[in-house]
């Protein structure tokens, strides 16, 4: 090739020659080609919270984390990829592998932080049980996969089938399981998925707890399944593997189609007799409610009329009360005329008793003698009392 080539400004290219020989141009420049080949360099950026993954055609590979950017050498590179870098929230963690020599070592990684890992790192990839798509309700081996842990406090549902009472009744337990990571660690060393393990323990913990009881019993004692002590083996396993179980929700069961239709054919029974119950309760409280309220009446009307009754005893004993006062004050003006009158009267014959007292005194002075004059003035007496007496037997004379 023979002619001229401009290499722009922050453009890299790769000049051959005819020998194969290789020579790197960087922009700006103007190129003078003759028997050469011009090839353009593709430049790989990774901006932060990202990075670059180079791998060299001799075998290694370089991590470098962004901002960076790199043109794409073809005579050392192989590959010149942009990864994201992983981010880690407060409550996640991750598991990295580090290759040292011809030993592994293992370390977790606890956010927050972003995480770029090493050329020779690389993360652990968790495989664990999870819902299946088609039915949610059960665990598939392998549906959970990722790489990051959460280590706060978490959940899952669980429906335990064909626990058998005894008295062989099939039922279907629901549960909600309350979990949370708290050693890594031990979780790593102990178990591949707790998952499985938390299935198989609460599954033990079901069935023997059914197999005691009657279906009857069973329904009786349903609280217990919400209780952390019917599920001893579940707690154990938990704890071996760095777990701690927080708290166990039982969500119902669910019997075979023909057993549950005989429970339901009895609770709908058991329904209509409650329902009659409390109809009949409802009208035995109205009566009571109506017998209750006329007793009531009936007090408060023996309480008015025994209140009226000492009203109008109250009024017939004032006005009895006034006519007794009118009577007495009538009464005392009677006694005080009468009173004055005699006091008038007496002060008449006091006086007149002094006038006369005053005309014998007067008779007396003048020698007169009053006996005889006395005798005189008054022969004929108001009263006359004579006794005659003869021999043994007196007698009395009275004359007005």
């Amino acid at each position: 090739m023979i002619g001229f080539r401009t290499v722009r400004q922050g453009e890299r290219a790769a000049v051959w020659d005819n020998r194969g020989k290789i020579r790197r141009v960087d922009g700006p420049r103007l190129l003078f080609l003759f028997g050469e080949s011009v090839q353009m360099l593709p430049l790989h950026s990774a901006e932060p919270g990202e990075y670059l993954v180079i791998t060299f055609k001799d075998g290694h590979k370089e991590h470098r984390p962004g901002p960076a950017a790199v043109f794409f050498d073809p005579v050392e590179h192989e590959t010149i990829d942009v990864e994201p870098a992983l981010a880690l929230d407060a409550n996640e963690s991750i598991v990295v592998y580090r290759q040292e020599g011809q030993s592994v070592r293992r370390r977790v990684v606890r956010g927050p932080e972003l995480f770029v890992p090493a050329a020779n790192e690389w993360l652990h990839q968790f495989c664990w049980h999870g819902a299946d798509p088609v039915n949610p309700k059960r665990k598939i081996p392998g549906a959970l996969q990722f790489s990051k842990l959460r280590v706060i406090p978490d959940q899952m549902y669980f429906d335990v089938e064909d626990a058998r009472t005894s008295d062989d009744a099939l039922l279907t337990v629901k549960l909600m399981i309350f979990f949370e990571l708290a050693e890594i660690e031990v979780m790593l060393d102990q178990t591949h998925d707790p998952v499985a393990d938390f299935i198989n323990a609460v599954s033990a913990d079901v069935i023997d707890f059914a197999a005691a009881h009657s279906f009857e019993s069973f329904k009786d004692q349903t609280e217990k399944l919400s209780s952390l002590a019917t599920y001893p083996q579940l707690l154990q396993r938990a704890q071996r593997i760095g777990y701690q179980i927080n708290k166990v929700v039982y969500r119902g069961y669910h019997a075979s189609s023909k057993l549950q239709s005989m429970h339901d054919s009895a609770i709908e029974a058991r329904t209509q007799l409650k329902l009659e119950a409390e109809t009949e309760e409802q009208a035995q409280q109205l009566a009571d409610l109506k017998l209750s309220r006329e007793a009531e009446r009936a007090v408060q009307r023996r309480e008015m009329e025994k209140v009226e009754a000492a009203h109008a005893a109250s009024m017939k004993k004032a006005a009895h009360d006034e006519i007794l006062r009118e009577r007495q004050a009538e009464a005392q003006q009677k006694l005080e005329a009468r009173r004055q009158l005699n006091a008038l009267e007496l002060q008449n014959r006091q006086a007149q008793h002094r006038e006369q007292a005053l005309h014998l005194k007067e008779y007396r002075e003048m020698q007169i003698d009053l006996t005889r004059y006395l005798v005189a003035r008054y022969q004929n007496p108001d009263r006359l009392i004579r006794i005659d007496g003869n021999g043994s037997k007196p007698q009395l004379h009275l004359h007005e």
